[in-house]
């Protein structure tokens, strides 16, 4: 009777305006080869933040697999990043 978990992320959603991703990652439970429980949680990626000075600092991706990099660089084009910065910067008012 051995325990095994396993997590891995299962499936991306790019979410309008700004393409933030939303990531799904599936946590399985098994034992002896069968699935006894599992779980998801969701975690919402943006291209960047603002810093002190209205800039736009870019996310760090370097802690995700190179498939979700892939996916962030393809949709966090120019003017999607310009977008989100001037969004951002008329939240703060």
């Amino acid at each position: 009777m051995a325990l095994a978990k396993t997590s891995a992320v299962d499936k991306i959603v790019i979410r309008a305006p700004y393409n933030h991703l939303e990531l799904r990652t599936a946590t399985i439970v098994g034992e002896d080869g069968k699935e006894i429980a599992h779980g998801y949680t969701h975690t919402l990626v943006k291209a960047g933040t603002l810093d002190s000075s209205n800039n736009l600092v870019d996310t760090d991706m370097s802690g995700y697999s190179t498939e979700i990099q892939g996916v962030a660089a393809a949709v966090w084009t120019d003017a999607v990043k310009a977008a989100l910065k001037a969004s951002l910067i008329a939240e703060k008012g």
